[in-house]
């Protein structure tokens, strides 16, 4: 079962869902598109631990977005490859018409509320 954790945002408590992981995936194709890097690195910019990213790496290396890279020995370096950018400009559109999508209702409702204090107004000055 999934918990919602707590977070305090301008002196205002909400609940949020934790990142799913597509989320996560998206993170980390996020840090690779800045260039090929160590685990280490990859972990501070996706905010994550490193043993639960080195899964999630696993599964982009399995399925052909990711690249591990050895350097002078045992360093691995991880760089997203062509097929990982497509996916990463995929799901970032996705992403971007979601909150899209949950930002225009709010547009409309807040345009028949000013046609509806305009017109109000109107009458008042008549």
């Amino acid at each position: 079962m999934i918990y919602p954790y707590i977070a305090k945002q301008e002196k205002q408590w909400c609940i949020e869902m934790p990142p799913s992981k597509l989320d996560k995936y998206l993170k980390i194709l996020e840090v690779l598109v800045l260039g090929p890097q160590k685990i280490d690195s990859i972990a501070y910019g996706a905010k994550m631990e490193c043993t639960s990213l080195k899964r999630y790496l696993d599964f982009l290396v399995s399925n052909g977005l990711v690249d591990e890279r050895r350097w002078s020995g045992k360093k691995v370096v991880y760089a997203i490859n062509e097929r990982g950018v497509s996916v990463f400009k995929t799901l970032r559109a996705i992403k971007y018409l979601e909150k899209l999508k949950k930002t225009l209702p709010i547009v409309e409702e807040a345009r028949e509320i000013a046609s509806v204090l305009t017109k109000h107004s109107q009458k008042g000055n008549e």
